[in-house]
């Protein structure tokens, strides 16, 4: 099918779902470590145990970031995710939950630590994946990130990282944390050494988990990056913009409304791509993702969007923004429009 055709209609179906209103949130990513022992060949942000440049970023510290962003910039929520060291204890999770909680006065939803870091974080607490996201819940985790799925293929696992859990597994984590109420976000990462059989059957599963939970809350696809990565030396060149294209319309049409939202792309593929995106079915632009690490680390370059910057690029596009928040929802009246600074900050 032609592509123009193929983001006709996934246009259209986006319409029938949400119209032209795109949502976007003003958060931050906090990536609290670069320690990881699972060692993915596309990263180029971990370090091993013992680097010169590793780093964690201590709780109570975590947590006056957190609270620095939200006086600055009015920030709604807080991606909070890093990589997967065996030494952190859960108690570093719970003070920092707490701390982030208590330093925004309750005001910035916690979306954080992926399936992979929950299965790591259980094993190494010795305790039940429920039990586990019993405390961090009661602690102040409010969803899950879709990070650690890349393509739920054991074959393309086994290339790209192999030490990491596999599909099925990640499949049900998610299971699990939804079941317990949580919502979560789907995620797809491609360019590499997929096949196009095997990213439809990635669509497919989050399809059938979906219907079997309804928790997830939106779709992002990411294209690989190749820069300073192991598998970089082998794929040299990240995908095109039309594989993000086809790769959005493939998914609206694979979800329609069972995951309502699917987000732009744009923190991979441009602004630019971004805003194309939405004639081929997004109808999330995503965050203004202040913090951001892991990316720049591969070589990509990231503009500093605020409220104002997103809106103008949507209205660009022929849409209409609308900031919501952690779960979707649109934030009510000119609050999200034209928020005010908190005392010492900036307007955003």
């Amino acid at each position: 099918m032609p592509l123009w055709l193929l983001g006709g209609l996934a246009r259209a179906v986006t319409d029938a779902i949400t119209g032209r209103r795109v949502g976007y949130i003003v958060n931050m990513i906090l990536n609290y470590t670069n320690v990881c022992v699972v060692g993915c060949r596309f990263c180029a942000f971990y370090r091993r145990p013992g680097s010169p440049d590793a780093y964690r970023i201590p709780p109570r510290r975590a947590a006056a970031m957190v609270e620095e962003h939200w006086r600055r910039y009015r920030i709604r929520q807080v991606l909070f995710q890093g990589g997967v060291d065996p030494s952190i204890p859960l108690e570093y999770y719970e003070e920092a939950f707490r701390g982030i909680k208590a330093a925004t006065r309750g005001e910035v939803a916690i979306h954080g630590l992926s399936a992979v870091e929950l299965e790591w974080l259980a094993r190494s607490s010795r305790m039940s994946l429920r039990e586990l996201v019993s405390r961090l819940r009661e602690a102040g985790l409010d969803s899950v990130p879709g990070a650690g799925a890349e393509i739920l293929s054991e074959r393309v696992r086994g290339l790209i990282s192999p030490r990491k859990i596999t599909g099925e597994r990640w499949i049900q984590v998610m299971d699990t944390v939804m079941a317990m109420g949580v919502p979560v976000s789907a995620t797809m990462v491609y360019g590499h050494v997929e096949t196009l059989w095997e990213r439809a059957e990635h669509l497919l599963r989050l399809l059938e988990l979906q219907r079997r939970r309804g928790l997830v809350m939106a779709f992002i696809a990411w294209n690989f990056e190749p820069g300073n990565t192991e598998l970089g030396r082998e794929i040299p060149y990240p995908a095109g913009g039309t594989e993000l294209l086809r790769s959005v319309a493939v998914a609206r049409l694979v979800f329609r409304h069972e995951i309502p939202w699917i987000q732009a792309g744009w923190l991979t593929a441009g602004e630019r791509l971004g805003q194309v995106s939405l004639d081929y079915g997004a109808n999330d632009w995503g965050g203004t993702l202040y913090g951001e690490r892991v990316l720049p680390a591969a070589g990509v370059p990231l503009p500093l969007l605020v409220r104002r910057s997103i809106e103008r690029v949507i209205r660009g596009a022929g849409y209409e923004p609308y900031e919501r928040d952690n779960w979707y929802r649109p934030i009510a009246g000119r609050e999200a429009a034209e928020a005010e600074p908190r005392a010492g900050g900036a307007a955003a």
